[in-house]
């Protein structure tokens, strides 16, 4: 019975207070008190409806280096904890609903499911493929919104956005990576099959394009003077540091930064010639972190850019 009247104390002051925000226009701060307010209700029914990536304030993914083609997949899991002591007392029903933009398919393979509650991990994975019906071109965008939500005893919402953004074209670049290992391999390939001269010598020209097969020819001095893609990559040496053996250390040119007190490479310029893959090697400050890249709702902890887009 105590208890019973703590919580209806509580309820009748968390009404007051939104009453008050409400009588002064603060439609944003009620709408949060009030999202608060339900969870702490929820909580106290022993009902958690969470997940390992769809939440409440609906996260934004993003995905910088998509290829612009071709089916893809979201996963994520539907759970019915609150921590890894703590879980729910009843079966979740629910219901998911991806929602794409005109000319995409989205397809879940669970629309509606059940987390159990005597499920051994409390879990119930869901997969959403992403169709689209043509290809996307450089720097364009494809936004997939899913949200998921529970149908009995209580209903809770979870959403997040998934935004992927199309990289270079002809360039593909990832991180392979794997937790409690010390290094990283960080691998960029062209698949552009020409390079541009930016020297006039032998019987070529400023800004005429030779193929592959003529680049391949030339001598280590006149290579230099037809460059393939300009590329420029940054990272945070508190998160990745170079391999300062690196054959690239040879070719690029270096940007550093200093923290406290100390030059640290943050930044490699370098040309990355036709038909060609460079792997560079950086180790992590924290071993245990698994920096995988492409992977839905990761970002990169290397920036790729390109100059001369």
């Amino acid at each position: 019975m105590k208890k019973k009247k703590v919580l209806s104390l509580r309820i009748i002051v968390i009404l007051i207070i939104i009453g008050v925000v409400l009588s002064v226009g603060n439609f944003t701060v009620a709408k949060y008190i009030i999202e608060e307010f339900h969870s702490y209700y929820l909580n106290s029914k022993h009902f958690y409806f969470t997940s390992n990536r769809l939440k409440k304030n609906n996260p934004i993914y993003l995905v910088n280096n998509w290829s612009g083609v071709g089916t893809f997949e979201i996963s994520f899991n539907l759970l019915s904890i609150k921590n890894d002591l703590v879980y729910s007392d009843y079966d979740i029903p629910y219901e998911v609903t991806p929602r794409c933009p005109t000319g995409v398919s989205c397809v879940a393979d669970k629309p509606t499911g059940t987390v159990y509650k005597n499920s051994q991990e409390h879990s119930d994975k869901v997969t959403v493929t992403v169709t689209p019906s043509r290809s996307y071109g450089e720097n364009e965008h494809l936004v997939v919104v899913i949200e998921a939500q529970s149908t009995s005893p209580y209903v809770e919402k979870l959403s997040a956005t998934f935004e992927y953004v199309v990289g270079k074209q002809g360039i593909t670049y990832a991180i392979e990576d794997e937790a409690n290992r010390p290094y990283m391999i960080f691998k960029i390939t062209s698949a552009i099959s020409y390079c541009t001269v930016i020297e006039d010598f032998g019987d070529y020209h400023v800004d005429q394009q030779l193929d592959s097969s003529v680049y391949r020819q030339l001598s280590a001095t006149d290579k230099l003077k037809c460059v393939g893609e300009p590329v420029i990559i940054t990272f945070d040496p508190t998160i990745t540091l170079l391999d300062t053996t690196s054959d690239i250390i040879k070719t690029a040119t270096i940007g550093n930064t200093t923290i406290s007190g100390v030059s640290y490479v943050n930044r490699l310029d370098f040309n990355l010639e036709p038909l060609s893959t460079r792997a560079i090697k950086f180790y992590k400050t924290a071993p245990s972190n698994d920096y995988t890249y492409p992977r839905s709702g990761v970002t990169s902890v290397i920036t790729v850019s390109f100059p001369n887009s």
